[in-house]
């Protein structure tokens, strides 16, 4: 049997962003190599967004897809993270959770162990019902988004009517 060589347009319509996330990023039903993948990603993210290591004002986050975790810890360093995708499915799926909508993937488990890992980092005040810390949410960083990818002219540069980003 042969089988289709996808292309970029298929992508757009073929590509099914909620079963993408059952499939590799589920803390529950993933394999237990997936799981350690995935807590392997949010260790070195943790660390390499920690105060003294990478941060700023602005971060484009190329190829973002349909997933949050690589911005859960970023979400500390920077003042706004603009997310970014070659598929308006995937950003459309970003939107779904930074907006509380129902059907959005449940990140939970992926924001949990990373308010494990930050601990008492970023003391709050006043108390606040959130794990300490943590943002409810990456609403105040997570700001806008570009139907962007690798394959578009500009996104080394980004777009024209962007400030300087790292």
């Amino acid at each position: 049997m042969e089988g289709k060589l996808y292309t970029g347009e298929d992508y757009k319509t073929e590509f099914n962003p909620q079963d993408y996330l059952k499939t590799y990023y589920a803390f529950d039903s993933g394999t237990v190599a997936e799981n350690a993948i995935l807590k392997f990603n949010l260790n070195n993210l943790f660390e390499t967004f920690s105060p003294g290591g990478v941060g700023g004002d602005i971060l484009i986050d190329v190829g973002t897809g349909p997933t949050i975790y690589q911005l859960l810890s970023a979400c500390e360093a920077f003042r706004e993270i603009i997310v970014s995708d070659y598929s308006e499915l995937n950003l459309r799926e970003v939107d779904k959770w930074l907006k509380k909508e129902p059907g959005a993937y449940d990140w939970s488990p992926a924001v949990q162990y990373v308010c494990e890992l930050e601990g008492d980092r970023y003391p709050q005040s006043p108390p606040s019902p959130h794990p300490p810390g943590r943002r409810p949410s990456l609403q105040p960083c997570a700001t806008g988004h570009l139907p962007l990818g690798c394959s578009e002219p500009t996104w080394v540069s980004g777009p024209e009517h962007l400030p300087p980003f790292e």
